[in-house]
């Protein structure tokens, strides 16, 4: 008897809240021509290399000097010799860092635009974050430890990853975090 009347309830729950669900999904649907033109604009807008969320583009003279700061970094991150010792990593290692934080300076003294200031912070975490992982990489290095600086250095793709999501969104494409910023 107990368990036909939990099944009663169950049933009755399930009822009552498949029906407001239902309900609210039929209340949140559009017109099928709200529909149409919400993709149709979404359609333009992406065809026109425009954000998606419907905000301006962002302002080209900051994104011009963003990718100016970024191939400065990757010039000079390119220029670096590589290491296959401990202590050869450690110095690339020092060096990569010396200029990740030279252009983290650089990039944070640049007012990003009003509506991509989200983005911005965005960065600056990003690069917080990165210098913070070759740091741990040069101390992995310094102390031999090569198994543990490729451990920490597989963070610095995984940050990549989705550092790059944000830079390809403001178009900075140039400021996507590569290879050659890699220690090992």
């Amino acid at each position: 008897m107990r368990f036909v009347l939990m099944l009663a309830v169950a049933a009755v729950a399930i009822a009552f809240f498949g029906a407001r669900v239902v309900k609210a999904f039929d209340h949140g649907a559009n017109s099928p021509m709200a529909s149409i033109a919400r993709v149709n604009e979404l359609l333009r807008r992406a065809s026109s290399g425009q954000p998606l969320d419907g905000r301006p583009l962002p302002d080209q003279r900051w994104v011009a000097r963003m990718a100016a700061a970024c191939e400065r970094r990757e010039k000079r991150l390119a220029a670096l010799p590589r290491g296959s010792t401990a202590s050869g990593i450690a110095r690339r290692g020092a060096r990569i860092l010396a200029i990740h934080r030279a252009y983290a300076a650089r990039v944070s003294s640049l007012r990003p635009p009003a509506a991509w200031a989200a983005e911005a912070r965005e960065i600056r975490t990003f690069n917080a974050a990165q210098q913070r992982i070759l740091q741990r990489v040069v101390d992995a290095a310094r102390s031999g430890d090569l198994g543990r600086a490729t451990r920490e250095a597989v963070g610095l793709r995984e940050l990549a990853g989705r550092a790059n999501t944000v830079f390809l969104t403001l178009g900075l494409a140039r400021c996507a975090f590569g290879g050659s910023g890699m220690p090992l």
